[in-house]
């Protein structure tokens, strides 16, 4: 079943680039499609944590004690993850959805804008796979140092990490091509599934969604720092 999703995911993103994009809009495929997003999710996540992090007392201020806690923390993470995306994704979906019926009064499909969600999402998974492939198959003699400022195509590569604090560190990263391709394919989407302009269209996404995306993106960063 889940080469047989990945393969139609496959397609999808095929006919994105042929501009003959398919939006699904059926809850059960959706779903479908949310359940390996979530998986590839949580195995990455368990690969870099207990993998890739070999000596969690770099991220726990040096403490031996909180090791422990740390290792607990993220394991819980691992299988509470799937539940957090979801309510995320509803989210961010629902005020996509009422966004829209603002803009343009008309019937549109909750789930196909799910669907468009789920798949901007995924674009977020690809930082944390180029990690998992740089420290397992490239540098392989890497350092807690290097994980932890491992921010692919970024602002953060353009500064020497000293030159920040940790809390402005973590929200120059965010400012990367991932996040950018993120709101694209939202942008281009909703335009599609709704029928309106390239200007409505980043109106809902950028207007509505996009201010409280800023307030949620803050508590994120503000949770794992705090977290570190």
């Amino acid at each position: 079943m889940i080469w047989k999703m990945g393969k139609a995911w496959k397609n999808n993103l095929l006919k994105m680039v042929n501009n003959d994009i398919i939006i699904v809009t059926n809850h059960k495929e959706v779903l479908k499609y949310f359940f390996l997003y979530s998986l590839i999710n949580a195995l990455l996540l368990y690969y870099i944590h207990d993998l890739i992090i070999t000596d969690p007392q770099y991220f726990t201020g040096g403490n031996m004690k909180s090791v422990s806690l740390f290792r607990t923390i993220w394991r819980i993470i691992y299988f509470l993850s799937p539940f957090y995306e979801f309510i995320k994704i509803i989210i961010i979906s629902f005020l996509l959805y009422k966004s829209i019926q603002i803009v343009k009064n008309m019937d549109i499909s909750f789930w196909g804008i799910f669907y468009i969600v789920l798949l901007a999402q995924i674009v977020l998974l690809i930082p944390d796979l180029l990690e998992v492939i740089w420290f397992s198959f490239i540098k392989t003699d890497y350092s807690m140092v290097d994980v932890d400022y491992f921010n692919p195509l970024s602002l953060t590569n353009f500064f020497h990490p000293e030159r920040f604090s940790d809390i402005y560190y973590k929200l120059l990263s965010s400012i990367n091509i991932f996040n950018i391709v993120y709101w694209g394919i939202l942008i281009l989407f909703i335009k599609k599934i709704a029928n309106i302009t390239l200007k409505n269209s980043f109106k809902v996404v950028i207007s509505f969604y996009g201010s409280i995306s800023i307030v949620i993106s803050l508590i994120h960063f503000w949770w794992l720092y705090k977290l570190s």
